[in-house]
């Protein structure tokens, strides 16, 4: 099947699938692999983006072997609490920047004497914790002073971090600061504002992210919580800082319903985040997240190690995973929630040698010698990375006709990954559909990770006599095809992704009155197609199925999105609807109109991904 003149046929057919149920009918996964997408301004998968560990290369009781067993998975370094102000975390008086200068040579030489600093990267987040950083008495312009000495004259070039987030979760912490937490978080918000300031006077390559927001819960009290905390700091710091990070957590139960932010949700979080700095700066901030995984709980056993506990945030690691992949143009790092190892907690006596629930490796208990472990076993996280090692290449153009399996589709050489992801809470067939003209199939492996509930993770690794044409997709499953061709796929046409938004937001539903928003400067032809994501606040029990209007074209409305209802979550339905706009209907100019039959709540953001097709592939011009 041919992307050119097919698009049309086939984002056609996706509106009109998109109306069945969940567990109706089978999902359509159409995979372009002679068609190569561009996203922004490149095609092609960065993995020091998204395959990271919570770590750095430092990292305490870290080997030799422990670090190439990471660079054979292809992993990276995410992010480490080891940031300026871990070295004085006694407020005033900061040391002098003459007593910084000073002592930098001897701080560089133990950088280098270390015997794992051959492994150093810029690639990593570093961090304080908000009592080692912040008090309401410092003068902000002085914490920027010190913060950005210690960035300049303490690492060379080339193992200075890429990445500086100033304060981790501030403003969960803000109640200890004082009963007035507005105030609280308004003065952490200007020292970052200053730190940012003074890091980027001086030219020094670190960019700052942040506030990171933890369980951000925009939409609570009418979006006061969004107008209290993230557009204040947007509006009074945004200016000063590189990227708007986030910590993404799903909160899965070991009995009870499981309460997911992955899916629905964080698409209708980061909609509102890039709609708002469209309309600020004219362009988004890109965003970082310093961490995104699960904190599952109500485990019997509490964090004591079982396979199925170890196995419990692996779920969610690809869900959000998936999402973050669509937005790779606008993402700095993204680092799951894995740590290596811990000694803070496994030596804790109350913990008899257990190992942190997000650890990597855990302590032997057999192996333990005058009080220390001599060897370490994996835990169950590791086969995440061993799921996604191989995973590489230029993006190819793919679609599928249920928001609940995602699906992206890369290419590299003789070797393309089509990989899949169920937000689904039960089984669904995938019918699975490539473009025509490929080369013949030389190997399929076929990876599949599934998570039962209250059990240790399947993960397997397959060889397969063909491609299948159909998959059994079990309930929040991942699925990775590894197609080797006897010659490369080489992509014959591109196709340019733009994400574009709507020039009002947050606009409240009245019952049966009209909601019009435009979306702007659009470049569009007549092949172009589009994914216009409908963010929606509203009770449980309000519709979800407004009648929509784009350029006066009426569009079926999705009963589908990204996850489930939402209803065991307190605040009502905050979640983003994809609807698939066929070809003909975009313009430069696009109106869109919502009408809904019952009133309250709110429509948040309107976004519009638009996919031109266009000439020969980039490889070829």
């Amino acid at each position: 099947m041919k992307l050119y003149g097919l698009i049309a046929v086939v984002t056609g057919f996706f509106s009109l699938t998109c109306m069945c149920s969940p567990g109706g009918e089978p999902a359509k996964v159409t995979v372009h692999l002679l068609d190569e997408q561009v996203l922004g301004e490149t095609s092609e998968l960065d993995r020091s983006t998204f395959f990271n560990v919570h770590s750095s290369y430092t990292g305490v009781a870290l080997t030799a072997d422990d670090l190439e067993q990471l660079k054979s998975l292809n992993v990276g370094f995410g992010r480490a609490f080891d940031g300026p102000f871990s070295g004085h975390q006694n407020g005033t008086p900061y040391p002098e920047t003459a007593v910084i200068r000073k002592r930098s040579s001897g701080v560089i030489a133990r950088a280098k004497a270390d015997p794992l600093y051959v492994y150093r990267t810029t690639r990593r987040i570093i961090t304080d914790e908000p009592g080692t950083v912040f008090n309401m008495q410092d003068d902000p312009a002085e914490m920027a002073r010190y913060a950005a000495d210690i960035l300049e004259y303490n690492y060379e070039d080339d193992f200075r971090p890429d990445f500086y987030s100033p304060i981790s979760l501030p403003f969960v912490a803000a109640g200890k600061y004082g009963g007035d937490q507005a105030a609280v978080r308004e003065r952490m918000t200007q020292v970052i504002a200053r730190i940012g300031e003074e890091i980027d006077r001086r030219g020094l390559s670190t960019q700052v992210i942040g506030y990171t927001s933890a369980w951000p819960m925009m939409h609570y009290w009418d979006f006061g919580h969004w107008h209290g905390r993230m557009k204040m700091f947007m509006d009074v710091a945004g200016e000063h800082i590189d990227a708007i990070d986030f910590i993404l957590m799903d909160a899965t139960q070991y009995e009870k319903d499981d309460s997911r932010r992955s899916g629905s949700r964080v698409e209708a979080l980061l909609d509102l985040v890039e709609t708002y700095g469209a309309m600020k700066w004219g362009k988004p901030k890109p965003f970082a997240f310093s961490e995104f995984g699960d904190v599952s709980s109500g485990w019997p056993e509490g964090d004591t190690y079982s396979p199925a506990r170890s196995s419990a945030e692996l779920n969610a690691y690809n869900h959000f995973l998936f999402s973050l992949l669509g937005r790779e143009d606008r993402v700095l790092i993204a680092v799951p929630f894995i740590t290596t190892k811990s000694p803070w907690y496994y030596n804790n006596p109350n913990h008899q040698w257990q190992p942190y629930s997000a650890d990597l490796w855990r302590p032997d208990p057999e192996s333990i010698v005058e009080g220390k472990p001599s060897r370490f076993l994996e835990t169950e996280k590791m086969e995440f990375y061993r799921l996604w090692r191989d995973v590489r290449g230029k993006r190819r153009f793919a679609e599928s006709s249920d928001a609940g399996i995602s699906v992206y589709a890369f290419a590299e050489g003789t070797d393309a990954f089509i990989c899949l992801n169920s937000f689904k809470d039960e089984q669904h067939t995938v019918l699975l559909e490539l473009s025509d003209g490929l080369p013949e199939i030389r190997s399929v492996e076929l990876k599949r990770m599934f998570v039962p509930k209250q059990q240790a993770v399947l993960y397997s690794k397959t060889k397969i006599g063909s491609l299948p044409d159909l998959l059994n997709m079990k309930p929040h499953e991942t699925i990775i095809l590894h197609v080797s061709y006897a010659a490369p796929p080489a992509s014959q046409h591109h196709v340019k992704t733009q994400t574009y938004y709507s020039d009002s937001y947050l606009l409240p539903i009245s019952k049966n009155k009209p909601l019009t928003l435009c979306i702007h400067n659009v470049e569009a032809n007549d092949e172009t197609t589009g994914t216009l994501r409908v963010s929606l606040a509203r009770e449980h029990g309000l519709s979800k199925k407004p009648t929509l209007t784009v350029n006066g074209y009426t569009i079926d409305f999705p009963n589908q999105w990204m996850g489930d209802d939402q209803s065991n979550r307190k605040g009502g339905f905050f979640g983003s609807i994809p609807v698939n706009i066929p070809a003909g209907i975009i313009l430069s100019e696009n109106e869109i109109t919502l009408t809904f039959p019952d009133e309250g709540g709110r429509v948040s953001t309107v976004v519009m991904d638009v996919h031109k097709p266009e000439g020969p592939s980039i490889d070829d011009k």
